[in-house]
């Protein structure tokens, strides 16, 4: 096979394993989706191929080991942290990955089968444990939460009644007296149901009508 050929096939499968990964993070809405991976595995598999073109005084070991720390800083772009919940972690360990696979792709030869099955086991990783994290591992956990409502009394009875709607147990309600513009500080002590989405649930009450202040820890 021809050289450019060669470098060609090797570029495509990246973006075909980066995008399979990445595609699965896109569906979940995650901070780094198909686009992302795609240069991370694409990427990665540039330096590689330039790195076996330096000549025989250089160290193609010390490019992968470069693409390996460098991932660090990028990965660290998309862990998120609300309260004493971080998000983005498993993106971060999945463009890790991908690097790892792109380097693979560079290489070519008996490596496209490493990264060809490091695809499959990450995307099962991605897929199949989450769902056994979630309903296996997960366990019911405390949160604690401000809220600040304005509006009647019988707003706050709303609010928990959407909190029960949304599985949420109520342990302790510490109310504080009305404040300026008839606002009310509620205090709260919860138990959240396993695999619960902290911020999403936060998102989704904040939509309650006379809400003005709400945060989750």
């Amino acid at each position: 096979m021809p050289e450019p050929v060669l470098v060609l096939v090797k570029l495509v499968l990246a973006v075909v394993f980066g995008g399979a990964v990445g595609w699965q993070r896109e569906a979940h809405d995650r901070p780094a989706g198909l686009r992302t991976h795609v240069l991370v595995c694409v990427g990665s598999a540039v330096y590689t191929l330039a790195s076996m073109g330096f000549g025989s005084g250089a160290d193609p070991a010390r490019v992968a080991a470069q693409i390996a720390t460098g991932m660090g800083f990028l990965g660290a772009g998309t862990i998120i942290r609300h309260g004493n919940i971080v998000r983005g972690l498993t993106t971060a360990a999945s463009l890790w990955a991908v690097a790892a696979i792109g380097i693979c792709a560079g290489l070519g030869g008996p490596a496209l089968w490493v990264a060809g099955m490091a695809t499959a086991l990450v995307l099962l990783t991605l897929t199949v444990l989450r769902r056994v994290e979630t309903r296996v591992l997960a366990r019911a956990r405390l949160a604690r939460g401000t809220v600040h409502l304005a509006g009647p009394p019988g707003r706050m009875a709303e609010f928990q009644d959407l909190l029960a709607a949304q599985g949420v147990k109520v342990e302790l309600v510490e109310v504080a007296s009305r404040g300026p513009d008839d606002v009310q500080e509620m205090r709260l002590r919860v138990t959240l149901p396993s695999g619960t989405d902290l911020p999403r649930l936060t998102e989704t009450l904040s939509r309650l009508e006379g809400i003005v202040s709400l945060r989750c820890e």
